[in-house]
């Protein structure tokens, strides 16, 4: 396996040398996917061919409604301010990615038998789902669709937005009690106001008749990493050997 040289741990090296670890006190969920065995212990395929290969998390079915959660071992329900940050990949297919937050209860099965959910999780009631569609429509919108119960908003929509095959998107989203933001590219994308749930709900990975690839997945609060999972972030060098 190629080396990974992760900002965020080298950051974390350098902020123990220097007698800062506080500044790493809220990292809540983190894989890189490096070690299969211990990536699966923290993910619930609820539907797809989810694969860990190549140091990434792959989604390898072209279907619709691919999704996969974060397992409850590993997710405590009364986190809701976060920020959520992942890098992602299209391999091939009509669309791109729907990057799930703040979910709770049973997932809609959009005409799929689901896997079992999380128990925990299934166990929350209302059922409540967001999640952010990346290159939607075929290819042409990007925004935000929230279910609460099966009753669908959409949020932070944008006409006319696309995404391109095999390149590397930093995707996150600053979750709050009372509303998110939306970043691509270190770009501020959507800024919502919603205080649904008080925020509160875990973080997932989804497709839909598109392949993909996924990696660096990072959940931190308030007060966590101040160096985002980002190429820009990296330094240029390491950024092009682990991402060609």
């Amino acid at each position: 396996m190629r080396s990974r040289l992760l900002l965020l741990c080298c950051s974390l090296g350098w902020a123990l040398s220097w007698g800062i670890p506080q500044a790493f006190a809220q990292t809540y969920f983190y894989d890189n996917f490096d070690d299969p065995n211990e990536s699966e212990k923290k993910w619930v395929p609820l539907y797809g061919l989810w694969e860990f290969a190549d140091g990434e998390y792959q989604q390898l079915q072209n279907a619709v409604n691919c999704m996969s959660v974060v397992a409850d071992e590993y997710w405590d329900e009364a986190w809701n301010d976060y920020t959520f940050e992942v890098l992602a990949n299209k391999i091939a297919g009509a669309e791109g990615w729907l990057i799930m937050f703040r979910c709770q209860g049973m997932m809609q099965p959009r005409d799929v038998v689901l896997n079992d959910h999380p128990p925990r999780m299934a166990d929350l009631r209302p059922s409540v789902q967001y999640w952010w569609n990346i290159g939607g429509w075929n290819n042409t919108r990007t925004g935000v669709e929230r279910w609460i119960d099966g009753a669908r908003v959409e949020q932070g929509f944008r006409e006319g937005h696309s995404i391109q095959s095999n390149q590397w998107y930093h995707i996150k989203i600053v979750n709050t009690p009372t509303g998110y933001e939306l970043y691509l590219d270190d770009e501020l994308f959507a800024q919502v106001e919603d205080n649904t749930n008080d925020g509160k709900g875990r973080i997932g990975l989804a497709t839909w008749n598109t392949t993909s690839r996924f990696d660096e997945v990072i959940v931190y609060g308030p007060d966590g990493p101040s160096l985002p999972v980002s190429p820009k972030g990296k330094l240029a060098a390491v950024w092009a050997e682990l991402k060609q």
